[in-house]
């Protein structure tokens, strides 16, 4: 009975993560299709209107747009992102390499975080005098500063000032990007301040507030070392709000990778995706704005079954 109950939970979770994507799609499809123009528009510039209304009508874009998302839907279900509108290119062949590159710079960002700053955090968190809550304080102000603000500052000072690392993060023509690996310094490690900023402030008042709790006072009245108590004591019970706070870094840390990207010039799915937008190819945002709500989606999902576990062991211990 017991396996049953969460075999159902686990297919009702699944169904809420597929219909999340499909609300959050159609709703990104709706609002770009308030943006001024569209790909025709942008692609031909000033025309006939009749040579407009034939590109258009090449394009797709005479349907009506739930029409045309029915059309886009289809494809995905068909396991295709569909063609881009004004050069007629799988956008999966479009999309790849930038994915490719925010795969990369986001996998570094988040093993600066598991093993940096969830570790500082917790650490700075479980000490209860005020006195000692110095990076917290520091924190503050690259959580206050907008992205670009400290990827401009990085910039300022590490490539322009020091002559350090280069001022875009473009590979050279025809290299890829392990050819030229300084190109990632500069939005890894500006991605991974403005997460970790704050992120950090969020885990560090959480795990005050259980390092304040009569068990975990007892442990230490009792002689227990530092560490014990961090590990034994504070992690079971903070681990699920840590690991719901770490799930909503992603959109976060996507979110980012959009100003990031732009700032550097850095070829990833962020700079693609303001490209695509200014050029209204409503094919390329509507797949990148997939895989960031997927993204999303799937990472709070692994959160709450972790949470669930979580508080299962607790009952039995």
């Amino acid at each position: 009975m017991l396996n049953k109950l969460r075999k159902n939970r686990f297919v009702k979770s699944i169904l809420r993560t597929i219909l999340l994507c499909l609300l959050g799609t159609f709703i990104l499809f709706l609002l770009v299709q308030t943006l001024p123009g569209d790909a025709a528009t942008r692609f031909v510039g000033k025309v006939e209107p009749e040579a407009l209304e034939l590109i258009r009508e090449r394009m797709g874009l005479n349907q009506p747009p739930l029409l045309r998302y029915w059309y886009w839907l289809k494809n995905l279900l068909g396991g295709s992102f569909g063609t881009t509108m004004t050069t007629d290119l799988p956008v999966s062949d479009v999309i790849r390499l930038p994915f490719r590159a925010t795969l990369i710079v986001s996998g570094f960002v988040l093993v600066g975080v598991v093993f940096v700053t969830l570790p500082l955090a917790i650490y700075e968190g479980a000490q209860m005098h005020p006195r000692r809550h110095i990076l917290s304080k520091l924190s503050l102000m690259p959580a206050a500063m907008p992205e670009f603000v400290v990827a401009i500052l990085l910039l300022a000072v590490l490539a322009q000032g020091a002559g350090w690392l280069p001022v875009l993060s473009i590979p050279k023509p025809g290299a890829s990007l392990w050819d030229s690996p300084q190109i990632f310094v500069l939005p890894v490690l500006s991605l991974w301040l403005i997460v970790s900023a704050n992120l950090f402030r969020r885990v560090a008042a959480l795990v005050r507030t259980y390092a304040s709790s009569a068990y975990v006072r007892d442990a230490r009245l009792a002689g227990m070392s530092e560490w014990r108590v961090i590990f034994v004591h504070l992690l079971p019970s903070a681990a699920y709000g840590i690991g719901q706070l770490l799930a909503l870094t992603v959109p976060y840390l996507l979110g980012g990778a959009v100003v990031v990207e732009t700032v550097f010039s850095f070829p990833g799915m962020g700079y693609l995706l303001v490209q695509s937008i200014n050029s209204r190819e409503t094919t390329v945002v509507m797949a990148i704005g997939l895989i960031q709500i997927l993204y999303t989606a799937v990472g709070l999902w692994l959160a709450d079954i972790a949470g669930a576990k979580n508080e299962r062991i607790s009952q039995v211990v």
